[in-house]
């Protein structure tokens, strides 16, 4: 047993000092999902969480390098997370966050199994989740009826509504100041205005008037309260599970881009990802999350708003309107009323 476990170690820190040199993110992305590549490294932290790993499967493409493990054996199933080399801050942050959401059992995130950092010529952190079993609501949509994504809306509206309530004083590893978010909104102001230059056909007239709007929008909200938000609730990261002819919400996964923020911000990727844009369950979602939530002028305003402030938004405006689509626009509430169309 000792040989084998000297063996071991000795594949893993040779399969590390084998990586190619990674110092971009074009680097990054030739080998982060190529499972012959990691699968030493993955071997050995399921080997130190005291896990089997009888197989090997990529996660979605994301940030970092995600695997399955033992997929078709449920009682045995894990993910490992290894962190990109740019990404080292975010292994601290999601094993402080993973241990305060599992005191939220009604969320339904991974818990954290093991964490640790593989030290070889180079360092690479990693965690190892528990698996959420399901499909991504992305891959199923189009099997649930009308009546079906509305229960799941809004048994996601509940879910949300449990993590929002959860106190930012536990939080050590997030700046969960006021001054902190209104210094995130001017800097991303900036932000997104450049990435709309750059990965948009929007005409200049429209982008030089988004400063002024998304600051007039804050000053209208006051001082909202700051919550804990995902950010990311994409179609991707609603997990759901077939029950008999009824498929349900069997959990929520990939909280890295947890933010202390005003609730408004947790809509755009909701609306734009796991809500695939349909007003009938944005409702939904409201009757479960704050049946008192008007979905008026003033919130329509406040998601255009927050679509500028979301750290992906300029990047969703550019998936969701085509060049021809965004030429055509002369202000923006034509860029809302092709957005956040509700009616």
């Amino acid at each position: 047993m000792a040989n084998s476990g000297h063996s071991t170690s000795l594949a893993w820190q040779d399969a590390v000092d084998k990586l190619p040199e990674v110092k971009t993110w074009d680097d990054w992305g030739k080998i982060f999902l190529d499972v012959p590549t990691w699968a030493p490294l993955v071997k050995e932290i399921c080997r130190r969480a005291g896990l089997p790993c009888h197989t090997i499967i990529a996660g979605y493409p994301g940030t970092n390098a995600v695997f399955v493990v033992n997929r078709e054996q449920p009682s045995q199933r894990a993910v490992v997370k290894i962190y990109a080399p740019f990404c080292h801050e975010d292994y601290a942050f999601e094993r402080e966050i993973h241990l305060l959401l599992e005191r939220v059992p009604e969320l339904g995130a991974p818990l954290l199994i093991a964490q640790g950092i593989l030290e070889s010529s180079s360092a690479w952190p990693y965690i190892v989740l528990s698996f959420i079993p399901g499909e991504p609501i992305r891959e199923v949509r189009d099997d649930i009826d009308d009546r079906g994504l509305l229960s799941i809306a809004e048994e996601l509206g509940r879910r949300l509504r449990h993590l929002h309530a959860i106190p930012l004083r536990t939080l050590s590893g997030l700046d969960v100041t006021r001054a902190g978010w209104q210094r995130y909104t001017q800097q991303q102001i900036v932000r997104a205005t450049a990435a709309l230059r750059r990965e948009t056909a929007m005409p200049d007239r429209v982008i030089n008037r988004v400063p002024a709007f998304v600051n007039t929008v804050l000053a209208e909200q006051g001082t909202p309260r700051l919550v804990l938000v995902s950010g990311d609730v994409t179609e991707d990261h609603v997990m759901l599970q077939h029950h008999g002819d009824v498929w349900a919400i069997s959990g929520l996964i990939d909280f890295a881009d947890a933010r202390a923020a005003p609730r408004e911000y947790e809509w755009v990727a909701l609306w734009f990802g796991a809500l695939d844009r349909q007003a009938s369950s944005l409702e939904a979602f409201m009757d479960g999350y704050d049946p008192t939530q008007m979905l008026d002028e003033t919130f329509l305003r406040q998601a255009m708003a927050y679509t500028f402030l979301h750290e992906f938004g300029a990047l969703i405006i550019s998936e969701v309107l085509s060049p021809k689509e965004t030429r055509r626009l002369g202000s923006i509430r034509d860029l809302q009323a092709e957005l956040w169309q509700l009616t």
